[in-house]
């Protein structure tokens, strides 16, 4: 009888330990990294093995941009008179630059770690550079003043905590993190206000700008996705599209000269 109970807390204890070291996951996943959206694997953008890329057509005259007024302050004024706003912008082969595309949905159920790499915005020429891009939450932005005068950003957010950075030395940087997607974000200069940028913050990957050029491009895994072009004057358009594996998908975007909100 002594032995049977011996045996019997012996073959209890193997179950606990069994029990215990199991932690109650056997998916053999990684968990998802801070920035990610969904609880799936951890994604690696710079293993995509397909491809999105098109341009941001612009049809009709493109409305000319008034020059900004800079003589409240003299630094702006004797150095950059003459600039226009960047509101609207448009290349010689007709497309239209500064807009933010990205994917809405089809990226849903993996983690996406936040770039080491920050992001940067800065103020020369009395002018916000770049005038608009794109970033990730838990990513930080170098905010830097490389004029000679005094400069300040305001984040007017609506997800995430707004703030309001004075910067009067030149080459001064200040380090800020978004916490939560937010799109777009306008980022505004309240000492020079014609200053304005705009920043879309996503919690995943797959986002950029058409820049100078009027172009984009989206590399990604093969599925299907809703992707979104947005302009600060024309608004937003949105289009389906599926790309399969090693493929490279063109998808354009028109906007129209008599299309402004």
């Amino acid at each position: 009888m002594h032995d049977k109970k011996v045996l019997f807390l012996a073959f209890s204890m193997i179950i606990l330990v069994a029990a215990g070291c199991g932690g109650g996951d056997d998916t053999g996943l990684p968990p998802a990294p801070v920035g990610g959206g969904g609880g799936g694997p951890a994604y690696d953008p710079s293993t995509a093995t397909a491809s999105i890329a098109g341009s941001i057509m612009f049809e009709g005259t493109a409305p000319e941009m008034p020059l900004i007024q800079m003589a409240a302050d003299p630094f702006c004024q004797e150095g950059f008179s003459g600039a226009r706003s960047k509101e609207v912008v448009v290349t010689e082969d007709a497309k239209l630059e500064y807009v933010i595309v990205y994917v809405r949905s089809g990226h849903e159920g993996a983690g996406y770690s936040v770039p080491t790499e920050a992001a940067l915005i800065d103020q020369i020429g009395c002018s916000y550079t770049p005038h608009a891009f794109t970033m990730m939450s838990g990513q930080t932005l170098t905010i830097r003043n490389s004029d000679a005068t005094l400069h300040n950003i305001h984040a007017w957010a609506e997800v995430n905590p707004q703030f309001n950075i004075g910067q009067p030395v030149q080459n001064m940087e200040t380090m800020q993190v978004f916490a939560q997607p937010e799109m777009p974000l306008p980022m505004r200069c309240d000492v020079h206000r014609w200053m304005e940028a705009f920043i879309g913050v996503f919690d995943h990957p797959f986002h950029t700008t058409s820049g100078e050029t009027g172009e984009y491009t989206l590399d990604l895994p093969p599925g299907t996705y809703e992707v979104v072009a947005w302009h600060e004057r024309y608004g937003e358009q949105v289009s389906s599209v599926t790309v399969a594996d090693g493929e490279a998908a063109e998808l354009n975007f028109t906007y129209s000269a008599d299309a402004a909100d």
